[in-house]
């Protein structure tokens, strides 16, 4: 695997922050969904109300400290 800039994520938050002030009334996964511009059907992920991306967000942090904790890897 590539190793992947980490100077791209605080850029990447700050445009998502400010694509999402433009467009309040969307969801977060219909936000990304419009921007990638893809043709392929996200249907489900479209409708992902923000509650339960949230949920899932945070299970996902969640789980991936504990794997790190055990490894002995700041997270």
């Amino acid at each position: 695997m590539i190793p992947r800039d980490p100077k791209r994520i605080d850029r990447m938050v700050e445009l998502l922050r400010e694509a999402w002030r433009l467009y309040p009334d969307e969801r977060l996964t219909q936000l990304v969904i419009n921007a990638a511009d893809t043709n392929h059907n996200c249907g489900p992920v479209f409708y992902l109300e923000d509650d339960k991306m949230e949920q899932r967000l945070q299970k996902l942090v969640a789980g991936r400290r504990k794997y790190l904790e055990e490894r002995g890897h700041a997270g």
